[in-house]
């Protein structure tokens, strides 16, 4: 024990009760009646500080001129008691009074006692040998008082005599000290009165031996032994300083040595074994099968009841003989009722040699010869920690079941699933029925045994009654126009050539019975309360015996998925879905798909949407636009790296594309590093063009499943360079490989200067994908060739250029350019001219 009786030790206070002030209200004389407290200064500031409370979860203001001492002395860590007040300016508790204390108070009387366990840890360069806040000496002093036996830790420190060794057994005198932080009990100036000089006296037998621990209270507890069968006591500090104390509780194993006190054992030296090596039973393999006599009872056992069950089997003798079990010898938590059928082996205790059965299970042939009345019903409702609800097919009530009564432990209960069980009233649930003994039927049986009723199941739609119909994705808003459609087609004489009257296929549903995965159709008729259904919706419908169509299919959880804009072309475009993986599959959609107004889409918007499957490939339908997100998702780290675009989110064709791009990281001396994933959400300028080998600064973006991604790219050259390709009219094309092109259209408002451009010529553009269309288009365009005559051209032309009778000079007012593919040659007759002489131009 470690508790210390009062009258080893004396209290004094130091310091009287602090006066209080008259007041008049009765009411406020009760609410500021403060007591003395223990705290621990916190911080200490310019004018104020912060005590916290030892005792309690507690912190207060004080100010210095409540210190009662030189405040100059104090520092952080000083023990103080104090008082508790309530500012009445600002409303909250402060501490006044505060006078510094010992940490630990030392009782006066002096205890007889006996060296129990010899300190061998080397005093702590920390006031008073050892912080008792944090650290418990590995000595123990025993005495006895009152018939009790006490134990206390001690140090080497707390030894007046340090130079003379102490022994096992030597008998001392000390006095009681008292942490007044952490209230532990200290062994303190111990003085050594006998010695103990007989070795063989002084040595106390000592026998390892392995065990269980079965009680933990507060600081110690007891050890079901494997050599015997009892319990010995162990105090928490025979494990050792290293062994946290959450580790230590009932049912570790552990292995120990086993010394006298005081005429009583006790456990020393433990250390915690690996789970499986204490072992308190042989068990034979040999299987027996046997009858429930007496099963265990409900109500709470007493300790001699720990074998309360009792079981009947025909021995090898063809005799029948009688074996008891508990509570753990059974192989699930379910019920066991008299005259079971049960299959079990048969175990030995090592200490006594007593055989119980242990390993017992319910076969089923119990269930055909007993006369148990069997139920059968439907999960409708699960709750994750104790059970569910099952609702009976017969009488359509609602019985509560809880998970340790299903009698497969590896079985996994879902909504919708059908089960076997019986009925059993609880004293303890109001005299309410319960399910017990459950087990699981498959759907064929069900069926069969309902003789008729209808089964009501749980699924997943896999494809909705409209997946099959021709061109369900060009479907218009248009009611008006749908209806003469349907007037047409039912006015038409050959309904069997036209394939715009072929019936739309049906649904299918997905579910799970009896833990195989089935699939059911159903038509459009048979849908309740939705007008549509979409892929991945939940719901529940009906299946009547002998019938392979689900009926009344109702929606229970609307399957609404979300993500991000990630290609936009002329109305249709891909999504990438909110997925944290790197194999995500992007999901196409069309503009006439929004709810909302679909005019300020724009890429990386994030979109709410329903799915519909269409040959095996998911599209977008209901799309409404939602407040982004994305930081939820990930968090940036504030490194920047340099790299460059291995592969960019590009559109591939119409109908595929990749939303997902890849980065490599350069080292500082230009080396290809680790390669990061990116969607057009990391992009910061999420309508620039990144194209391979591009040079990008990005981060890195950690998700909550610690995935990482490339984000907050910004292309450090965003200046493309490329030759005129075509020009025609107020637009053209520039010979530029972009996407799927390799050639990116401009329009002549984008081209700076006003120049007039040709093709063949070379420009410098910025490569965006259009705000309308979504397509890669040239803005801001910059010719870059100037073309000009030679100089040796130029040198001449300056020397001849003026004729100084006529006063006249020749001025260039056009540079000389190439043909165009329409010109067809020249039209004007070239006339021979002499060096140096000017000619006037026909106008």
């Amino acid at each position: 024990m470690t508790s210390v009786p009062s009258e080893l030790y004396q209290i004094h206070s130091q310091f009287p009760a602090a006066h209080m002030k008259n007041i008049n209200n009765t009411d406020e004389i009760d609410n500021n009646k403060s007591q003395r407290e223990l705290g621990i200064i916190e911080k200490l500031c310019s004018t104020y500080g912060f005590v916290y409370c030892c005792h309690r979860d507690g912190r207060y203001f004080f100010h210095f001129s409540e210190y009662k001492n030189d405040i100059q002395q104090a520092k952080i860590g000083d023990v103080v008691e104090f008082e508790t007040t309530m500012d009445k300016r600002k409303q909250k508790p402060v501490a006044i009074n505060l006078v510094p204390v010992s940490s630990e108070i030392i009782g006066e009387n002096r205890v007889d006692g006996t060296i129990a366990v010899v300190a061998r840890q080397p005093p702590s360069p920390l006031t008073n040998g050892f912080d008792t806040a944090n650290f418990i000496p590995d000595g123990k002093v025993t005495y006895v008082k009152k018939g009790e036996t006490y134990f206390l830790p001690y140090g080497l420190v707390d030894l007046q005599e340090q130079t003379i060794p102490v022994k096992v057994g030597d008998q001392v005198t000390f006095n009681v000290g008292q942490d007044r932080r952490t209230n532990q009990f200290f062994a303190r100036n111990i003085a050594v009165v006998k010695k103990m000089n007989s070795p063989v006296a002084a040595a106390a037998p000592v026998k390892r031996s392995r065990g269980v621990i079965s009680t933990m209270k507060d600081s110690f507890g007891f050890i079901e032994r494997e050599d015997a069968l009892k319990e010995i006591f162990f105090h928490i500090t025979e494990f050792g300083p290293n062994v946290a104390t959450n580790t230590v509780h009932p049912g570790v194993e552990v292995e120990f040595d086993i010394q006298d006190r005081h005429n009583k054992e006790v456990a020393i030296n433990i250390i915690i074994l690996p789970n499986g090596t204490v072992k308190f039973d042989e068990i034979d393999k040999t299987p027996y099968i046997g009858r429930v006599l007496q099963p265990l009872q409900i109500k709470a056992k007493k300790s001699n009841d720990a074998l309360a069950g009792r079981l009947i089997y025909d021995a090898f003798d063809n005799k029948m003989s009688e074996l008891p079990f508990g509570e753990r010898d059974r192989c699930g938590l379910y019920t066991l009722l008299e005259n079971d059928i049960v299959q079990f082996v048969i175990a030995k205790d090592k200490r006594d040699g007593m055989m119980r059965a242990t390993q017992i299970s319910l076969l089923d042939q119990s269930f055909l010869k007993s006369k148990e009345h069997r139920e059968m019903g439907i999960v409708i409702k699960l709750d994750n920690t104790s059970g569910g609800q099952i609702k009976c097919f017969l009488s359509d009530q609602v019985i509560p079941f809880r998970f340790s009564e299903v009698m497969k432990d590896n079985f996994q209960i879902s909504e919708g699933d059908p089960l076997e069980f019986s009925l059993a009233i609880s004293p303890n649930n109001g005299d309410l029925p319960h399910a017990i003994r459950i087990k699981l039927l498959s759907k064929d049986n069900v069926l069969s045994l309902i003789n008729g009723r209808e089964l009501r199941l749980t699924g997943i739609i896999e494809r909705d009654p409209q997946d099959g119909r021709t061109e369900r994705n060009n479907r218009g808003t248009d009611a008006k126009s749908t209806t003469e459609n349907k007037v047409q087609q039912t006015q038409g004489t050959d309904s069997i050539s036209n394939p715009t009257n072929r019936q739309p296929e049906p649904g299918i549903i997905r579910y799970v019975c009896d833990g195989i995965e089935a699939t059911i159709p159903f038509p459009s008729t048979n849908i309740s309360n939705t007008s549509a259904l979409y892929y991945g919706d939940k719901v529940e419908f009906t299946v009547a015996s002998g019938s392979k169509v689900a009926t009344t299919v109702a929606l229970v959880e609307r399957n609404r998925t979300r993500g991000w804009i990630a290609i936009i072309r002329e109305g249709k475009g891909f999504i990438e879905p909110n997925s944290t993986t790197n194999n995500i599959e992007p999901i196409a959609f069309t503009t006439n798909s929004f709810t909302g107004d679909n005019t300020l889409i724009d890429l990386g918007d994030e979109v709410e949407f329903s799915l519909r499957k269409n040959s095996g490939r998911l599209t977008a339908e209901n799309i409404l636009k939602v407040p982004t997100a994305i930081n939820n998702f990930y968090s940036v780290l504030p490194t920047v790296y340099r790299g460059r675009v291995v592969s960019p989110v590009r559109m591939v064709t119409n109908d595929d594309c990749e939303i997902l791009g890849r980065i490599q990281k350069l080292t500082g001396d230009g080396n290809p590093g680790e390669c990061f994933t990116y969607s057009i959400t990391g992009v910061k300028n999420r309508r620039v063009i990144l194209l391979p080998n591009d040079a990008v600064t990005f981060s890195v973006a950690v998700g909550l499943d610690y995935s990482q991604r490339a984000a907050n790219i910004v292309l450090e050259n965003e200046i493309r360079k490329g030759k005129i390709d075509t020009v025609k009219g107020q637009f053209g094309f520039i010979d530029f490989a972009c996407e799927e092109n390799k050639k990116i259209f401009f329009h002549n408002s984008e081209v700076d200067g006003g120049f007039e451009l040709r093709p063949g010529d070379e420009v410098e553009f910025y490569a965006q994908y259009n705000l309308k269309s979504g397509k890669p288009c040239a803005s801001k365009l910059r010719r870059i060739n100037t073309l000009q005559r030679p100089d040796r051209l130029i040198t001449k032309l300056r020397s001849v250029n003026f004729d100084e009778n006529k006063r006249q000079k020749l001025i260039i007012i056009r540079q000389p350019r190439n043909a165009d593919e329409k010109s067809k040659g020249f039209t004007s007759i070239r006339v021979e001219r002499a060096p140096g002489v000017l000619t006037r131009t026909p106008q």
